[in-house]
């Protein structure tokens, strides 16, 4: 009997979706992989054609980022099985303010709850999952992944 994860492996190999699925992986984490100061700044805002586009909050920003560009993609391509990432194109636009998820103690023994932004995201790359139980199952366990994360990321938090 073949686990799981080599069967949603290869059936993402046979659809094509497994870039996508990495391009995914880079806008849910994209303040983790780049970093609190950059994260606060800027954002992913769409990839096409192996480059990534960056809102920037201004022009100053824009500028600064430039010089980090090399750096930029290294992270983001290191967080991946494959690189995706050749360029980097910044454009000012507005920026969600957040707090940052190290600005507050996690409660104990709490559920992380995934932004509705993440969530819609989910279901937009899953949407192109045919098998209806396949795509439940995917969501499940991307909305379970990113619980993960989000708590792993209190807790390391809270350690400082």
């Amino acid at each position: 009997m073949e686990k799981i994860g080599i069967i949603l492996k290869e059936a993402l190999k046979r659809s094509g979706f497994e870039k996508r699925l990495m391009e995914f992986q880079i806008f849910l984490n994209y303040d983790i992989l780049v970093g609190e100061n950059i994260a606060r700044v800027s954002r992913p805002v769409f990839f096409r054609n192996e480059v990534l586009f960056i809102g920037v909050e201004s022009p100053i920003w824009s500028h600064q980022l430039h010089f980090l560009k090399r750096d930029i993609i290294e992270k983001l391509n290191s967080s991946l099985r494959q690189p995706l990432i050749k360029d980097i194109k910044f454009q000012i636009c507005s920026i969600d303010r957040q707090d940052s998820a190290c600005s507050k103690r996690p409660e104990r023994n709490t559920t992380a709850r995934v932004p509705d932004k993440k969530i819609k995201m989910i279901y937009n790359i899953s949407s192109e999952i045919q098998d209806p139980e396949l795509r439940k199952k995917f969501i499940e366990l991307m909305i379970k992944d990113q619980e993960y994360r989000m708590k792993k990321e209190e807790i390391k938090c809270s350690s400082i």
